[in-house]
């Protein structure tokens, strides 16, 4: 239900904003790091969380947009307190030598994605809402979907702390081809058969960290918390561990 009311603010809301557009100027930033993840670039959908590089590059005109977290899209709403666009996007496959879970599981490839997303500050720098959802032009690949909040305060000089809460929803084509067993994966590997009876909240996350400000154009973040599995997911033999840490550390850069 909460997805649902993202999506429906996505589509309800075109009409605001586009009066801002032409005040509001181009921007360019890339951020590059290290995270604790189960979104790899590298590895696509992991199980088990692991330490990989992460880079994310985003640039947005008056006509769009293109990164590597939101794809290559148009604007259905872009102000400075609220944003949000329609794209073509890249959803994650996995890839069974990644990660000990998925030993004779076999691989799962990417897809291509319709993919549409949000950002609204309710109280600027202070509080963020963020909402997006992808779903796989691979049918059997399904529908995933993030929510979340982002809470801000400045700590000391050019220093800002965070609170990080977000969760992770899937339909149950999604649960099937990256969680359930089928007969014929069950004689593979050593999990039972596991078919996926319902959609629902895969992880529960929560992270807190801080921003430093290097300069105007620079900025280091560093994070930590715990993502949870939800009981559903918890019910697929792959999932062995209830709660892992998820941690990052990143470098963004801004160009004029």
């Amino acid at each position: 239900m909460r997805a649902a009311l993202i999506l429906a603010c996505v589509l309800v809301l075109p009409i605001v904003g586009y009066a801002d557009d032409a005040v509001l100027a181009d921007k360019f930033e890339v951020t590059a790091g290290y995270s604790r993840t189960s979104q790899s670039l590298m590895h696509g959908v992991l199980v088990t969380y692991q330490n990989d590089p992460t880079l994310s590059v985003n640039y947005e005109t008056a006509q769009g947009f293109a990164s590597l977290q939101n794809g290559v899209g148009v604007w259905l709403v872009r102000d400075e307190l609220f944003k949000a666009g329609l794209s073509v996007n890249y959803m994650m496959g996995r890839q069974e030598k990644a990660d000990p879970r998925y030993a004779g599981m076999g691989s799962v490839a990417g897809s291509a994605m319709s993919y549409v997303w949000a950002e609204w500050q309710p109280i600027k720098d202070a509080i963020t809402l963020y909402g997006n959802a992808g779903n796989s032009w691979h049918g059997a690949s399904g529908t995933l979907v993030q929510w979340g909040v982002t809470l801000g305060v400045p700590l000391i000089n050019q220093v800002n702390g965070f609170v990080d809460l977000s969760r992770y929803w899937a339909n149950q084509r999604y649960v099937q081809q990256y969680y359930g067993v089928t007969p014929s994966q069950s004689q593979t590997s050593h999990y039972g058969a596991f078919n996926a009876h319902m959609s629902g909240t895969l992880y529960a996350n929560a992270q807190m960290g801080v921003a430093i400000e290097l300069d105007r154009d620079m900025d280091l973040i560093v994070s930590h918390g715990r993502s949870t599995a939800s009981a559903m997911l918890m019910e697929s033999p792959l999932i062995n561990q209830k709660s892992q840490t998820i941690s990052a550390l990143v470098l963004t850069r801004r160009f004029p």
